[in-house]
């Protein structure tokens, strides 16, 4: 654990990104405690490495006055960290979700421009501010990205197109289809991938809802990332299925979901960690590798609540 005057003695003379962690560290302390708590000085680093490359992004997305622009993805990491203590207090006390309709869902958050830009903003930044998606993320590098094969990837739900974009710089060899319902999405991606310097022809990101069809010729990928999406759809099992039929048995997939953990968008509720394996092992994969990051927040669960990672193969 780290003080933030000890981090801030640590930033590199004249680092760009120096105003957002001031703005994220001092005027949220409350929220962002955990992320100085999950640092140490060894460990900073490698930890401005990433928040370099996500300020960059974030600024590259939008070009607009970094002061603005630190305004407003800092208003989108607090519609984060708010809402979802707001909900998860309310799951406490109701053992459900508050959102059922996904219709609603869509209609009310991912086709909404304004909304969607906050959303996906706050969401990237996370990486570095919460310790568990920090964590992740990290996770994913080095048990997913650094293992083969290499070719064709899918993903499903790219959102901000974070993980598709250490996807396709992974390797040289990869190429990338990604389909999401949000068309503000696909745009971020597109962006995201774009201001990164990533070639145009080495992926294909479009508007589609997987729970319909993939939306792709391709009949079998090297690579399957489908990561906070399970849990956002009514039906998760009929999406993992058709992920399994798009797969040859070298085929590595990566999958993320949550176990108890309400957000404004989420619809199926996982109760335990093994309800999550056991879904996948009906959709036909079996799990190689697994990351369970708790939810401290014992004073209002009555519950475990997990962020969880699977690499996964499927089952031949």
């Amino acid at each position: 654990m780290i003080e933030f005057k000890t981090l801030e003695q640590h930033i590199p003379l004249n680092a760009a990104y120096a105003p957002l962690l001031r703005e994220m560290f001092t005027r949220n302390e409350w929220l962002l405690r955990p992320m100085l708590e999950a640092l140490t000085e060894e460990s900073l680093p490698a930890y401005f490495k990433d928040v370099t490359r996500i300020w960059d992004t974030l600024l590259g997305v939008r070009n607009i006055d970094p002061t603005l622009r630190i305004v407003e993805v800092i208003s989108g990491l607090q519609f984060h960290s708010m809402e979802f203590l707001k909900l998860q207090i309310q799951f406490a006390k109701t053992g459900i979700y508050k959102s059922s309709d996904a219709e609603t869902i869509e209609s009310q958050i991912y086709q909404a421009g304004d909304k969607m830009q906050r959303y996906l903003d706050g969401l990237l930044l996370t990486y570095v501010a919460w310790p568990n998606h920090y964590r992740l993320l990290n996770w994913y590098r080095d048990a997913y990205l650094r293992h083969g094969p290499y070719g064709s990837c899918l993903e499903i739900g790219p959102g901000h197109g974070y993980l598709a974009l250490e996807q396709l710089q992974a390797s040289e060899f990869n190429t990338l289809v990604a389909r999401d319902l949000s068309p503000h999405s696909v745009a971020y991606t597109q962006n995201v991938l774009r201001v990164n310097g990533i070639d145009p022809s080495r992926y294909d990101v479009r508007q589609s809802n997987a729970q319909k069809g993939l939306d792709t010729d391709v009949p079998h990928f090297d690579r399957i990332v489908i990561a906070e999406v399970i849990e956002h759809v009514a039906d998760p099992l009929s999406i993992l299925q058709s992920l399994s039929n798009r797969s040859h048995k070298e085929t590595l997939l990566f999958i993320t979901t949550v176990v108890n953990i309400e957000a404004p968008d989420h619809i199926y509720l996982f109760r335990t960690l093994q309800e999550v394996r056991d879904l996948l092992s009906e959709a036909g994969m079996k799990v190689v590798d697994e990351l369970d990051l708790p939810l401290n927040m014992n004073l209002i669960l009555r519950e475990p609540a997990y962020e969880v990672a699977m690499v996964c193969k499927v089952i031949s």
